[in-house]
Protein backbone atom coordinates (compact mmCIF):
# COMPACT_ATOMS: atom_id res chain seq x y z
CA UNK A 1 0.00 0.00 0.00
CA UNK A 2 2.77 2.44 1.16
CA UNK A 3 4.15 1.68 -2.28
CA UNK A 4 1.65 2.07 -4.44
CA UNK A 5 0.38 5.34 -2.91
CA UNK A 6 3.81 6.83 -2.60
CA UNK A 7 3.46 6.11 -6.90
CA UNK A 8 0.02 7.52 -7.24
CA UNK A 9 0.87 10.60 -5.44
CA UNK A 10 4.62 10.91 -6.82
CA UNK A 11 2.84 10.76 -10.37
CA UNK A 12 0.60 13.34 -9.58
CA UNK A 13 2.72 15.61 -7.88
CA UNK A 14 5.58 15.31 -10.46
CA UNK A 15 3.15 15.89 -13.01
CA UNK A 16 1.50 18.97 -11.36
CA UNK A 17 5.29 20.15 -11.11
CA UNK A 18 6.97 18.81 -14.36
CA UNK A 19 4.37 19.40 -17.07
CA UNK A 20 4.33 23.83 -16.01
CA UNK A 21 8.04 23.89 -15.46
CA UNK A 22 8.48 22.23 -19.23
CA UNK A 23 5.87 24.03 -20.55
CA UNK A 24 7.38 27.19 -18.64
CA UNK A 25 10.89 26.43 -20.24
CA UNK A 26 9.54 26.01 -23.46
CA UNK A 27 8.09 29.31 -23.61
CA UNK A 28 10.87 31.12 -22.41
CA UNK A 29 12.64 29.59 -25.18
CA UNK A 30 10.10 30.64 -27.92
CA UNK A 31 10.79 34.35 -26.34
CA UNK A 32 14.26 33.99 -26.83
CA UNK A 33 14.09 32.78 -30.17
CA UNK A 34 11.41 35.48 -30.68
CA UNK A 35 13.96 38.52 -29.14
CA UNK A 36 16.61 37.11 -31.17
CA UNK A 37 14.84 37.38 -34.47
CA UNK A 38 13.97 41.27 -33.59
CA UNK A 39 17.37 41.71 -33.13
CA UNK A 40 18.16 40.20 -36.42
CA UNK A 41 15.46 42.48 -38.30
CA UNK A 42 16.72 45.56 -36.46
CA UNK A 43 20.01 44.73 -37.67
CA UNK A 44 18.93 44.20 -40.93
CA UNK A 45 16.98 47.86 -40.84
CA UNK A 46 20.37 49.80 -40.33
CA UNK A 47 21.86 48.33 -43.03
CA UNK A 48 21.78 50.51 -46.28
CA UNK A 49 20.19 47.95 -48.84
CA UNK A 50 21.27 49.91 -51.99
CA UNK A 51 25.18 50.13 -50.61
CA UNK A 52 24.92 46.42 -49.85
CA UNK A 53 23.34 45.29 -53.38
CA UNK A 54 26.27 47.16 -55.08
CA UNK A 55 28.61 44.73 -53.04
CA UNK A 56 27.04 41.62 -54.48
CA UNK A 57 28.83 42.04 -57.34
CA UNK A 58 32.42 41.82 -56.78
CA UNK A 59 33.23 44.41 -59.71
CA UNK A 60 31.72 46.97 -57.45
CA UNK A 61 33.64 46.21 -54.93
CA UNK A 62 36.07 48.90 -52.63
CA UNK A 63 37.77 49.58 -49.21
CA UNK A 64 35.76 52.74 -49.32
CA UNK A 65 32.47 51.46 -50.15
CA UNK A 66 32.81 48.26 -48.20
CA UNK A 67 33.36 50.25 -45.57
CA UNK A 68 30.48 52.84 -45.82
CA UNK A 69 28.44 49.48 -46.42
CA UNK A 70 29.55 48.32 -42.77
CA UNK A 71 29.80 51.24 -40.72
CA UNK A 72 25.86 51.16 -39.45
CA UNK A 73 26.32 47.50 -38.44
CA UNK A 74 29.98 48.29 -36.67
CA UNK A 75 27.37 50.68 -34.35
CA UNK A 76 24.35 48.30 -33.83
CA UNK A 77 27.24 45.55 -32.93
CA UNK A 78 29.00 48.13 -30.44
CA UNK A 79 26.20 48.65 -28.66
CA UNK A 80 25.19 45.35 -27.71
CA UNK A 81 27.64 43.06 -25.88
CA UNK A 82 25.44 39.99 -26.21
CA UNK A 83 26.50 39.75 -30.08
CA UNK A 84 28.97 37.40 -31.11
CA UNK A 85 29.14 38.02 -34.65
CA UNK A 86 26.96 40.37 -36.79
CA UNK A 87 27.47 39.72 -40.44
CA UNK A 88 25.60 39.81 -44.05
CA UNK A 89 25.17 37.09 -47.28
CA UNK A 90 24.22 36.46 -50.18
CA UNK A 91 22.81 33.29 -51.84
CA UNK A 92 24.27 31.90 -54.54
CA UNK A 93 22.65 29.20 -55.90
CA UNK A 94 21.68 27.83 -52.93
CA UNK A 95 25.27 28.53 -51.44
CA UNK A 96 25.52 31.61 -49.06
CA UNK A 97 28.55 33.74 -48.89
CA UNK A 98 29.93 36.42 -46.81
CA UNK A 99 29.19 40.08 -47.74
CA UNK A 100 30.07 42.48 -44.54
CA UNK A 101 31.26 41.51 -41.01
CA UNK A 102 31.97 43.70 -38.47
CA UNK A 103 34.49 42.34 -36.88
CA UNK A 104 36.71 43.26 -39.37
CA UNK A 105 36.33 47.04 -39.09
CA UNK A 106 38.98 48.52 -36.66
CA UNK A 107 35.89 50.43 -34.76
CA UNK A 108 33.97 47.42 -33.34
CA UNK A 109 33.89 47.89 -29.74
CA UNK A 110 34.21 43.95 -28.47
CA UNK A 111 35.61 42.21 -25.73
CA UNK A 112 35.51 38.78 -27.89
CA UNK A 113 39.03 38.22 -30.06
CA UNK A 114 36.81 37.57 -33.31
CA UNK A 115 38.03 35.95 -36.47
CA UNK A 116 37.16 38.32 -39.12
CA UNK A 117 34.91 36.18 -42.66
CA UNK A 118 36.51 37.80 -46.04
CA UNK A 119 34.11 38.96 -48.63
CA UNK A 120 32.63 36.76 -50.57
CA UNK A 121 34.00 33.81 -48.45
CA UNK A 122 32.12 30.73 -48.86
CA UNK A 123 29.98 29.60 -45.70
CA UNK A 124 30.16 26.30 -44.63
CA UNK A 125 26.47 24.81 -43.92
CA UNK A 126 26.20 23.38 -40.21
CA UNK A 127 23.68 20.99 -39.73
CA UNK A 128 21.42 23.78 -38.35
CA UNK A 129 21.31 24.70 -41.75
CA UNK A 130 20.04 21.56 -43.20
CA UNK A 131 16.19 22.75 -43.78
CA UNK A 132 14.81 25.33 -46.45
CA UNK A 133 16.07 28.09 -44.93
CA UNK A 134 17.67 30.64 -47.48
CA UNK A 135 14.19 29.70 -49.06
CA UNK A 136 12.16 31.22 -46.45
CA UNK A 137 14.78 34.23 -46.18
CA UNK A 138 14.42 34.68 -49.55
CA UNK A 139 10.34 35.05 -49.20
CA UNK A 140 10.61 37.80 -47.02
CA UNK A 141 10.67 35.42 -43.66
CA UNK A 142 13.35 36.18 -40.54
CA UNK A 143 14.86 32.61 -39.78
CA UNK A 144 15.86 31.83 -36.30
CA UNK A 145 17.59 28.55 -35.88
CA UNK A 146 15.65 26.08 -34.41
CA UNK A 147 18.26 24.89 -31.41
CA UNK A 148 21.66 26.86 -30.14
CA UNK A 149 25.50 26.19 -31.77
CA UNK A 150 28.59 26.59 -29.89
CA UNK A 151 32.16 27.39 -31.40
CA UNK A 152 34.96 27.90 -29.81
CA UNK A 153 33.34 31.52 -28.25
CA UNK A 154 30.51 29.78 -26.83
CA UNK A 155 27.09 28.93 -26.88
CA UNK A 156 24.33 31.28 -29.13
CA UNK A 157 21.58 31.41 -31.04
CA UNK A 158 21.63 33.15 -34.82
CA UNK A 159 18.60 34.88 -36.37
CA UNK A 160 18.91 35.73 -40.20
CA UNK A 161 16.57 39.12 -41.61
CA UNK A 162 16.46 39.98 -45.16
CA UNK A 163 17.71 42.98 -46.17
CA UNK A 164 15.55 45.25 -48.98
CA UNK A 165 17.18 48.48 -51.40
CA UNK A 166 15.31 51.38 -51.72
CA UNK A 167 13.36 49.74 -54.83
CA UNK A 168 12.29 46.79 -52.14
CA UNK A 169 14.16 44.12 -54.14
CA UNK A 170 15.34 41.46 -51.83
CA UNK A 171 19.68 41.87 -51.77
CA UNK A 172 20.84 39.15 -49.54
CA UNK A 173 20.23 38.72 -45.63
CA UNK A 174 21.89 39.82 -41.87
CA UNK A 175 23.30 37.28 -39.51
CA UNK A 176 23.20 37.32 -35.73
CA UNK A 177 24.77 35.10 -33.66
CA UNK A 178 23.33 36.30 -30.63
CA UNK A 179 25.11 35.16 -27.37
CA UNK A 180 22.92 32.61 -24.79
CA UNK A 181 25.23 33.02 -21.28
CA UNK A 182 22.53 35.06 -19.60
CA UNK A 183 20.02 32.60 -20.86
CA UNK A 184 21.86 29.70 -19.47
CA UNK A 185 22.64 31.45 -16.07
CA UNK A 186 18.79 32.17 -15.76
CA UNK A 187 17.67 28.43 -17.22
CA UNK A 188 20.22 27.06 -14.26
CA UNK A 189 18.58 29.02 -11.86
CA UNK A 190 15.03 27.33 -13.01
CA UNK A 191 16.22 24.08 -13.12
CA UNK A 192 17.09 24.75 -9.53
CA UNK A 193 13.76 25.59 -8.62
CA UNK A 194 12.25 22.73 -10.96
CA UNK A 195 14.60 20.36 -8.68
CA UNK A 196 13.86 21.32 -5.72
CA UNK A 197 10.05 21.36 -6.81
CA UNK A 198 10.44 17.62 -7.62
CA UNK A 199 12.18 16.06 -4.60
CA UNK A 200 9.45 18.78 -2.26
CA UNK A 201 6.84 16.82 -4.41
CA UNK A 202 8.71 13.55 -4.08
CA UNK A 203 9.07 13.79 -0.20
CA UNK A 204 5.38 14.68 -0.05
CA UNK A 205 4.26 11.90 -1.98
CA UNK A 206 6.52 9.66 0.66
CA UNK A 207 4.45 11.26 3.64
CA UNK A 208 0.90 10.83 1.46
CA UNK A 209 2.41 6.67 1.12
CA UNK A 210 3.52 6.99 4.72
CA UNK A 211 0.21 8.12 6.35
CA UNK A 212 -2.07 6.41 3.68
CA UNK A 213 -0.62 3.14 4.96
CA UNK A 214 -0.64 3.58 8.50
CA UNK A 215 -4.42 4.58 7.63
CA UNK A 216 -4.51 1.37 6.09
CA UNK A 217 -3.20 -0.86 8.28
CA UNK A 218 -5.31 0.80 11.01
CA UNK A 219 -8.49 -0.07 8.82
CA UNK A 220 -7.17 -3.60 8.05
CA UNK A 221 -6.68 -4.19 12.12
CA UNK A 222 -10.00 -2.70 12.69
CA UNK A 223 -11.46 -4.70 10.53
CA UNK A 224 -10.10 -7.58 11.57
CA UNK A 225 -10.93 -6.91 15.45
CA UNK A 226 -14.47 -6.54 13.96
CA UNK A 227 -14.50 -9.95 12.32
CA UNK A 228 -12.88 -11.45 15.24
CA UNK A 229 -15.47 -10.16 17.43
CA UNK A 230 -18.34 -11.50 14.90
CA UNK A 231 -16.82 -14.82 15.07
CA UNK A 232 -16.17 -15.30 18.36
CA UNK A 233 -18.67 -15.70 21.30
CA UNK A 234 -18.53 -13.02 24.25
CA UNK A 235 -19.00 -15.30 26.71
CA UNK A 236 -16.27 -18.15 26.36
CA UNK A 237 -14.05 -16.49 23.76
CA UNK A 238 -14.54 -20.00 21.78
CA UNK A 239 -15.77 -19.60 18.08
CA UNK A 240 -19.39 -18.81 17.43
CA UNK A 241 -21.67 -20.57 15.04
CA UNK A 242 -20.32 -18.45 11.95
CA UNK A 243 -16.55 -18.38 12.96
CA UNK A 244 -17.34 -22.50 13.04
CA UNK A 245 -18.33 -22.64 9.58
CA UNK A 246 -15.66 -21.14 8.47
CA UNK A 247 -12.70 -22.68 10.51
CA UNK A 248 -14.49 -26.24 9.54
CA UNK A 249 -14.63 -25.13 5.97
CA UNK A 250 -11.06 -24.27 6.23
CA UNK A 251 -9.70 -27.25 7.92
CA UNK A 252 -12.35 -29.75 5.54
CA UNK A 253 -10.24 -28.69 2.55
CA UNK A 254 -6.97 -29.40 3.97
CA UNK A 255 -7.40 -32.54 5.73
CA UNK A 256 -9.19 -35.04 3.22
CA UNK A 257 -8.37 -38.18 5.84
CA UNK A 258 -10.79 -39.33 8.46
CA UNK A 259 -13.02 -36.27 10.33
CA UNK A 260 -14.76 -36.38 13.82
CA UNK A 261 -17.26 -34.28 14.70
CA UNK A 262 -18.85 -33.56 18.38
CA UNK A 263 -21.25 -32.05 19.78
CA UNK A 264 -21.45 -31.20 23.58
CA UNK A 265 -24.67 -30.27 25.40
CA UNK A 266 -25.03 -29.23 29.09
CA UNK A 267 -27.79 -31.80 30.09
CA UNK A 268 -29.54 -29.69 33.31
CA UNK A 269 -30.58 -26.08 32.36
CA UNK A 270 -28.95 -24.31 34.10
CA UNK A 271 -30.36 -21.13 33.64
CA UNK A 272 -34.44 -22.05 34.76
CA UNK A 273 -33.17 -23.73 37.52
CA UNK A 274 -30.14 -21.37 39.08
CA UNK A 275 -30.09 -18.04 37.18
CA UNK A 276 -28.17 -16.37 34.67
CA UNK A 277 -25.79 -16.16 37.18
CA UNK A 278 -25.05 -19.57 37.37
CA UNK A 279 -25.59 -20.70 34.10
CA UNK A 280 -23.04 -18.71 32.69
CA UNK A 281 -20.67 -20.15 35.25
CA UNK A 282 -21.61 -23.58 34.09
CA UNK A 283 -21.09 -22.58 29.92
CA UNK A 284 -17.86 -20.79 31.11
CA UNK A 285 -16.54 -24.33 33.04
CA UNK A 286 -17.55 -26.47 30.56
CA UNK A 287 -16.01 -24.49 27.25
CA UNK A 288 -12.53 -24.17 29.61
CA UNK A 289 -12.77 -27.85 30.04
CA UNK A 290 -13.49 -28.54 26.28
CA UNK A 291 -10.65 -25.99 26.02
CA UNK A 292 -8.44 -28.55 27.73
CA UNK A 293 -9.36 -31.78 26.39
CA UNK A 294 -9.19 -31.29 22.84
CA UNK A 295 -5.50 -31.81 20.64
CA UNK A 296 -3.77 -29.23 18.91
CA UNK A 297 -5.17 -28.42 15.90
CA UNK A 298 -8.83 -29.03 17.00
CA UNK A 299 -11.59 -26.45 16.61
CA UNK A 300 -14.35 -25.51 19.12
CA UNK A 301 -16.98 -23.19 19.21
CA UNK A 302 -20.65 -22.55 21.31
CA UNK A 303 -22.93 -22.53 19.01
CA UNK A 304 -25.46 -21.52 21.14
CA UNK A 305 -27.30 -21.31 24.61
CA UNK A 306 -25.67 -24.83 26.45
CA UNK A 307 -24.37 -26.77 23.12
CA UNK A 308 -20.56 -26.62 21.68
CA UNK A 309 -19.26 -28.60 18.59
CA UNK A 310 -16.14 -30.00 18.41
CA UNK A 311 -14.72 -30.99 14.99
CA UNK A 312 -11.44 -32.42 15.18
CA UNK A 313 -9.17 -33.73 11.93
CA UNK A 314 -7.37 -36.54 10.99
CA UNK A 315 -9.52 -38.18 13.76
CA UNK A 316 -10.87 -41.40 13.76
CA UNK A 317 -13.34 -43.39 16.03
CA UNK A 318 -11.06 -43.94 19.12
CA UNK A 319 -9.37 -40.80 19.08
CA UNK A 320 -13.09 -39.26 18.82
CA UNK A 321 -13.61 -41.12 21.77
CA UNK A 322 -10.65 -39.99 23.48
CA UNK A 323 -11.54 -36.07 23.50
CA UNK A 324 -15.29 -37.30 24.65
CA UNK A 325 -14.16 -39.45 27.81
CA UNK A 326 -11.37 -36.71 29.15
CA UNK A 327 -14.45 -33.86 29.05
CA UNK A 328 -16.79 -36.13 31.01
CA UNK A 329 -14.32 -37.33 33.29
CA UNK A 330 -13.25 -33.62 34.16
CA UNK A 331 -16.30 -32.24 34.47
CA UNK A 332 -17.15 -34.95 37.14
CA UNK A 333 -13.28 -34.47 39.04
CA UNK A 334 -13.63 -30.44 39.31
CA UNK A 335 -17.08 -29.86 40.65
CA UNK A 336 -18.57 -25.94 40.36
CA UNK A 337 -18.04 -23.90 43.53
CA UNK A 338 -21.79 -22.91 43.94
CA UNK A 339 -23.83 -24.71 46.08
CA UNK A 340 -26.46 -26.80 44.78
CA UNK A 341 -25.34 -26.29 41.04
CA UNK A 342 -24.99 -29.52 39.84
CA UNK A 343 -24.13 -30.49 35.97
CA UNK A 344 -23.29 -32.97 33.76
CA UNK A 345 -23.26 -33.23 29.49
CA UNK A 346 -23.95 -35.60 27.02
CA UNK A 347 -21.64 -35.69 23.64
CA UNK A 348 -22.33 -37.20 20.33
CA UNK A 349 -19.94 -38.28 18.22
CA UNK A 350 -19.75 -38.56 14.47
CA UNK A 351 -16.81 -39.51 12.06
CA UNK A 352 -16.56 -39.00 8.38
CA UNK A 353 -14.10 -39.43 5.93
CA UNK A 354 -13.11 -35.98 4.06
CA UNK A 355 -14.36 -36.56 0.54
CA UNK A 356 -17.75 -37.31 2.15
CA UNK A 357 -17.97 -34.38 4.75
CA UNK A 358 -19.05 -31.12 4.99
CA UNK A 359 -20.56 -28.74 7.93
CA UNK A 360 -24.24 -29.63 7.76
CA UNK A 361 -23.94 -33.19 7.13
CA UNK A 362 -21.23 -33.46 10.41
CA UNK A 363 -23.72 -31.33 12.37
CA UNK A 364 -26.46 -33.25 11.53
CA UNK A 365 -24.66 -36.53 12.33
CA UNK A 366 -23.65 -35.54 15.34
CA UNK A 367 -26.58 -34.71 16.46
CA UNK A 368 -28.19 -37.41 16.26
CA UNK A 369 -26.18 -39.85 17.78
CA UNK A 370 -26.37 -36.85 20.92
CA UNK A 371 -30.11 -37.69 20.73
CA UNK A 372 -29.41 -41.79 21.46
CA UNK A 373 -26.70 -40.50 24.23
CA UNK A 374 -29.62 -38.73 26.16
CA UNK A 375 -32.25 -41.17 24.86
CA UNK A 376 -30.04 -44.01 27.01
CA UNK A 377 -29.40 -41.49 30.20
CA UNK A 378 -27.67 -38.32 30.67
CA UNK A 379 -23.79 -37.68 31.07
CA UNK A 380 -23.30 -40.29 28.19
CA UNK A 381 -21.50 -40.51 24.76
CA UNK A 382 -23.32 -41.37 21.85
CA UNK A 383 -21.93 -42.79 18.78
CA UNK A 384 -23.83 -41.95 14.67
CA UNK A 385 -24.00 -44.89 13.25
CA UNK A 386 -26.46 -45.26 9.81
CA UNK A 387 -28.84 -47.43 12.18
CA UNK A 388 -28.74 -44.52 14.51
CA UNK A 389 -30.56 -42.29 11.48
CA UNK A 390 -32.87 -44.88 10.69
CA UNK A 391 -34.08 -45.75 14.41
Amino acid sequence: MFIAASLAAAAIFVSIVAIPQWLSKQARWDALRSHVGEIGELAASVVDGDLHRELLTPANYSDELYARALKPLVRFHSANHNIFYLYTMVDRDGVPYFVLDTAASPDLRTDRQLRASAYMERFDLRKEYEDDWLDQIASGKTYVTPNFEQDEYGDFLTAHAPIYDSKGRYSGFVGVDFDLQYYFAQEARFRAIAIGSLVAALILALMIGFLAERYHSAMRHRIQEYYDTSIRDSLTGLLNRRGAVAAIDKSLARHTGSNATLLVDVDNMINDLRGHVAGDAVIARTAETIRQSIREGDECARLGGDEFIIFAPDCDLEGAKEIARQILERLAKHAMPLAGVRFGVSIGIAVHEGADADFAKMYRDADEALYQARADGKSRIGLFTPSTTAA
